[in-house]
């Protein structure tokens, strides 16, 4: 090599070294947040399942001791019955008896079916 000749190195100015930097740095951080959006989303769609299961369960439950408290009412009133057996006490019993809602009742017992 002569003297009078210069060897050709890249030089590599600070603006060239910023935008190289740049160009690497650059797509970490869109992908970081892409990634924790969908891990917020995720999370938000994981609490809003679990609240609805809740309220579910809950309503279930709350249909479940209506059902009970009806059966208790209806259990109490055919045991609120007279034991004599006198006619008078029978005609009142018989009286008493809501035998429209029989229909009513079979009805529920056949759509469960």
């Amino acid at each position: 090599m002569e003297p009078n000749e210069t060897q050709r190195t890249p030089i590599n100015t600070p603006i060239q070294n910023m935008v190289d930097d740049s160009r690497r740095d650059g797509t970490a951080g869109p992908l970081i947040g892409s990634i924790i959006i969908v891990l917020i989303i995720l999370i938000g769609g994981l609490y809003f399942w679990g609240s609805m299961i809740v309220d579910r369960k809950n309503e279930i439950e709350s249909e479940a001791v209506m059902e009970e408290q009806t059966r208790d009412a209806e259990v109490e009133a055919i045991t609120s019955q007279s034991t004599s057996d006198e006619a008078s006490s029978i005609e009142a019993d018989l009286n008493a008896t809501d035998v429209d809602s029989a229909d009513a009742e079979i009805d529920a017992v056949d759509s469960e079916y």
